[in-house]
């Protein structure tokens, strides 16, 4: 009798320590849950307190938090997803510790399941909520994101001088002696050159050649620049230079956002 009851003994056990495990795991996720509904409830609380406390960035379940706009709105959007796939998890160890209380049928056990069947309910509701509020929140952050990026753009844009970009002049119809003169007002005025310059004869029209004189950028961040090229040629030629985004396919990837060309048509 003793010998049967001794395999019954560590098979009961073994169910427990399983049991155990999945109840730590289960407790931990919570614990991250917690968290993550703190930053997404509280967002604006949690990062006066955490900047106050000298942090500027962090890692809380599995994103990472900024004390930024652009970066905290980030974050809801992974927090939404972190949320949902913690209650996913929630779910799943609930399910696995039902069928172990049924294989060691243990009262004690069962009546744990319970309380923690209640509690992942409430969690649901919870979470529910706190998700409705993060959509609601990430909606309104859209306008002052875009306007964030927009301000950094910006100030990309200031930070370059004239002398970053590389200007390279095509002309139409205009003397080699003419494309040389205008290149060194370019250069005056505080634009580098590009070693891609030619002056083509006015029958003798390439084929990719502009309809009409054009600044051609390829970043959307170098515009202003091309926009303020194009009216310092009108200055020095008294002709109008429309300001276009060129497809780029001859431009260095890493060189589209200080590439600009000229087409100048004689008239």
């Amino acid at each position: 009798m003793s010998d049967n009851s001794t395999p019954m003994n560590n098979s009961w056990i073994a169910t427990s320590v399983g049991v155990g495990k999945d109840f730590v795991s289960l407790l931990r996720d919570g614990a991250l849950l917690f968290l993550a509904v703190l930053l997404v409830v509280f967002p604006g609380r949690l990062n006066s307190i955490l900047v106050d406390a000298g942090f500027e960035e962090g890692s809380i379940v599995g994103f990472k938090w900024k004390s930024k706009l652009v970066d905290s709105n980030r974050a809801l959007e992974e927090a939404q997803a972190t949320i949902s796939t913690l209650q996913s998890k929630n779910d799943e160890l609930l399910k696995a510790l039902t069928e172990a209380n049924a294989k060691a049928n243990d009262p004690k056990l069962l009546e744990r399941l319970a309380k923690l069947e209640t509690e992942n309910r409430k969690v649901k509701n919870t979470t529910e909520k706190v998700q409705t509020v993060v959509s609601q929140t990430i909606e309104s952050n859209t306008p002052l994101v875009e306007k964030a990026l927009s301000s950094s753009q910006q100030q990309v844009r200031v930070s370059r001088s004239k002398s970053d970009y590389s200007v390279g002049l095509q002309t139409l119809g205009v003397p080699d002696q003419e494309r040389v003169a205008i290149n060194e007002k370019i250069r005056s005025e505080g634009y580098g050159l590009d070693p891609i310059t030619w002056s083509y004869p006015a029958n003798e029209r390439p084929s990719w050649f502009s309809d009409r004189s054009a600044v051609f950028y390829y970043s959307e961040s170098s515009r202003p620049v091309a926009e303020q090229l194009a009216l310092f040629l009108k200055s020095i030629t008294g002709q109008e230079f429309v300001v276009r985004r060129g497809a780029g396919l001859g431009v260095e990837p890493s060189r589209k956002d200080v590439m600009l060309f000229v087409h100048y048509i004689k008239k």
